[in-house]
């Protein structure tokens, strides 16, 4: 008899279908090695790739004794568990899963064999260490991090006397730094049905670097028309474990040829000499998504087509709010880079919730720093809700300083001053919300009025 999965232990569908997401790190330092198989004596690796703005990254990985590092099969398990994770809600602890959830979120059949691959896999996925040496982008910051991590921080399974079944509780905790990008939206779409009809776990691996590398911010519209690499260089970054380019050429024929007949690659040309040759892959149609209609919402506010792409098919359901709230934040406060403005407000909604008022705030005066331009009637605020009204703390300081950098005046603060606002907001000598407010009002007398409220404002420090 065929098992069927416990769904209750799942608070939403289980497999996501055809479309998911990827986190942009782990798509691109391709922490799994994307042979099918290592030798039984593989506990450590290291290798040396490139930054998407150029710069060298050491990556280390190391396994205890008894195992082997993370390799093939293990790629798609960890892909499955970043969507599981998002079907879970992006938790703060860990989540739980059946076995057979998991098995086809990674697009497995429901085999014996795939089972005993599972519980091999996540326990590679948690043993395994990595250390990233200023490679791990962290969105927030805008800064390049060192890291050190398992992948999957925390794990416990639960398994019958002939192993893992179907109706097996896999409970899973992500590493931190991997929910920390989750959550600030460092994702891209993941094309799960074309993913899964790849035959090898190599050609997935493949496919999951290209496609990580097509999105390019940095270009014009968002999507690099081709990428070049140094063929050895390629190598070590796919995990391939060989110094000889015949190997590697030989190696790769299979997935050139099999993403170039599916039409994701346009070409693949491997030219020079010896540990000389380079690879270079054009790439096919630029994809169209699914939902166009939200994408070009997106682009006619500028928003680049490749990062259009991304947000309407990652984040769907806020695109046309955000698009709302956008275009009456514009009507009201002039705005340098609008695109970047839209992107933030998609990824980042809960920055827009407007610092509801209490009782006492709407009984008296506001106060406001001396010099602010303060009209007899008040600008409508950007449209948002009253999440901010319950922040405190560091939540509350975390969000000032968003809203601030959003609306482009932390800039103006010395560093000085941005810690002496930090400890007045934590210690509770200024509101957050209303300094926020102050500069959005500042905003409309351009910058002589944006100085003169940040010189009120060290009156308050």
């Amino acid at each position: 008899m065929s098992e069927r999965p416990a769904r209750r232990t799942v608070s939403l569908p289980a497999a996501p279908e055809n479309s998911g997401f990827d986190e942009l790190n782990l798509a691109r330092l391709a922490l799994v090695s994307g042979q099918k198989t290592v030798p039984a004596n593989q506990q450590r690796w290291q290798k040396q790739i490139l930054t998407p703005d150029g710069r060298p990254v050491v990556i280390t990985c190391t396994v205890p004794d008894g195992l082997v590092v993370p390799h093939g099969l293990d790629n798609d398990f960890m892909v499955g568990l970043v969507n599981l994770c998002f079907e879970a809600g992006l938790p703060d602890g860990p989540f739980s899963v059946t076995a057979y959830a998991l098995l086809k979120a990674s697009g497995f059949p429901d085999t014996a064999q795939y089972y005993r691959a599972l519980e091999e896999s996540v326990l590679r996925l948690n043993k395994a260490s990595y250390t990233i040496d200023e490679g791990w982008f962290q969105r927030g910051s805008h800064q390049w991090t060192t890291q050190s991590f398992a992948q999957v921080s925390y794990l416990s399974y639960t398994k019958s006397r002939n192993g893992v079944r179907g109706t097996s509780v896999v409970t899973v905790q992500l590493a931190p730094p991997v929910m920390e990008s989750l959550r600030a939206g460092y994702i891209k779409p993941l094309d799960l049905e074309f993913y899964r009809n790849l035959s090898q776990p190599l050609v997935r691996a493949l496919y999951r670097q290209l496609d990580a590398l097509h999105f390019d911010d940095s270009t014009a519209d968002g999507l690099a028309r081709e990428v070049s690499a140094p063929l050895m260089g390629w190598a070590s970054r796919l995990g391939l474990m060989t110094d000889r380019p015949d190997n590697v050429v030989r190696t790769l024929k299979p997935a050139h040829e099999e993403l170039r007949a599916k039409g994701y690659v346009d070409s693949v040309e491997i030219t020079g000499r010896g540990k000389d040759k380079e690879v270079r892959y054009v790439f096919g149609p630029a994809p169209e998504g699914e939902h166009p209609e939200l994408a070009a919402l997106l682009q006619a506010r500028g928003v680049k087509k490749g990062v259009a792409l991304r947000l309407s098919t990652v984040f769907p359901d806020r695109v046309e709010a955000a698009v709302r709230h956008f275009d009456s934040y514009v009507r009201v406060t002039s705005i340098r880079n609008p695109g970047g403005l839209l992107v933030t407000m998609i990824q980042r909604p809960e920055d827009f919730m407007e610092p509801a008022r209490t009782q006492s705030e709407h009984a008296r005066p506001t106060r406001r720093a001396a010099g602010s331009r303060t009209p007899e009637t008040a600008e409508p605020a950007p449209p948002e809700d009253g999440r901010a009204a319950s922040l405190q703390g560091q939540e509350l300081l975390d969000w000032t300083l968003r809203q601030l950098g959003v609306i482009g005046v932390i800039k103006h603060f010395p560093v000085a001053d941005r810690a002496a606002l930090g400890e007045a907001v934590l210690s509770g000598k200024l509101d957050g919300r209303e300094v926020v407010r102050t500069f959005r009002r500042a905003l409309a007398g351009g910058l002589p009025t944006i100085l003169e409220a940040v010189t009120d404002l060290r009156l308050h420090f």
